[in-house]
């Protein structure tokens, strides 16, 4: 599969979170188009065109950064309308265990990651401490 196939593939994971709790905001709206444009490089039309064809099936990232990356946009949008629900906590902790995470660390990842998407420390910032 290509890496642009892979991106939109990913990308519709963050979609899904946008959908966890069954309530679709603005803010979650909001954030998942300047997270697909910022990091996914798809335009708006490609973003709306990804999401209608939502039936894609999906790839999981290898490389740990891009694990980070995914779980970290997930809580992104988990955050956007100022609340986390627990069926969005529990799907950030999903795909944690789809990407193979020891089980013992999942709720401490989740957990972290949360709190740091929360804190607005930068993805940046966040990758650079896990490498640490």
């Amino acid at each position: 599969m290509n890496s642009n196939e892979e991106a939109k593939s990913q990308f519709l994971a963050l979609y899904c979170m946008v959908l966890a709790d069954g309530i679709i905001t603005r803010e979650e709206l909001t954030a998942l188009y300047r997270i697909g444009r910022e990091y996914y490089d798809l335009t708006d039309e490609r973003i709306s065109s990804t999401v209608q064809e939502a039936g894609t099936s999906y790839v999981l990232p290898v490389k740990l950064e891009d694990k980070v990356k995914l779980l970290y946009h997930l809580c992104e949008i988990a955050w956007a309308d100022g609340k986390i629900d627990p069926t969005e906590k529990a799907l950030v902790a999903k795909y944690a265990r789809k990407m193979n995470f020891e089980e013992e660390n999942i709720d401490s990842i989740v957990e972290y990651m949360l709190m740091q998407v929360k804190n607005k420390v930068s993805l940046e910032t966040v990758m650079s401490e896990i490498k640490a």
